[in-house]
C-alpha cells in the first residue's frame, strides 16, 4: 500500500515549506502546505483502503468520519492556495510573489502540520 512513502513525502515536503517560508518564497510555502496535507490525508485514505483522487484536501479529508470541524476549516483554507499561489491569472495585477506574505505562509505551515497530527494519529 506505500502508506509510509505518502506520509515520509509529506513530511518532507512541509519541511520544504518551511524552508521556501524562511527564503521569502510565502507562495511556494502556501502551495507546499497544501500540497504536503494533501499527500498526508492520501497516506490515510490509503491506509483505510479508501481510493481517493483530487486535490481539494477539505474533500479527501472530509472522506474521514473523526475529522473534526476545526481541522476541516484548516483543509479549506488550505485548499484556498492551491491555485492562486501558482498562476498569476488568478489576480488582476501582478503574480503571486506578491500577494502572500509571512503572517499566510505561517498560517499554512501550522495548518498543514495541523493535518499531518491528525493523520499521524488516526494511524497510529
Amino acid at each position: 500500500m506505500r502508506v509510509t512513502d505518502w506520509i515520509d513525502q509529506a513530511k518532507r515536503t512541509i519541511s520544504s515549506a518551511e524552508h521556501s517560508m524562511s527564503g521569502g518564497y510565502y507562495e511556494d510555502a502556501c502551495f507546499l502546505s497544501h500540497h504536503a496535507a494533501m499527500l498526508g490525508v492520501t497516506g490515510l485514505l490509503t491506509a483505510r483502503g479508501v481510493t481517493s483522487t483530487g486535490s481539494s484536501v477539505c474533500f479527501l479529508l472530509g472522506k474521514v468520519e473523526t475529522a473534526t470541524k476545526q481541522l476541516l476549516h484548516k483543509a479549506r483554507l488550505l485548499d484556498t492556495f492551491y491555485v492562486p499561489s501558482r498562476y498569476p491569472y488568478c489576480f488582476e495585477k501582478g503574480a503571486p510573489k506578491d500577494y502572500f506574505d509571512e503572517e499566510t505562509a505561517k498560517e499554512a505551515i501550522e495548518s498543514a502540520k495541523a493535518v499531518m497530527g491528525f493523520v499521524e494519529t488516526e494511524l497510529g
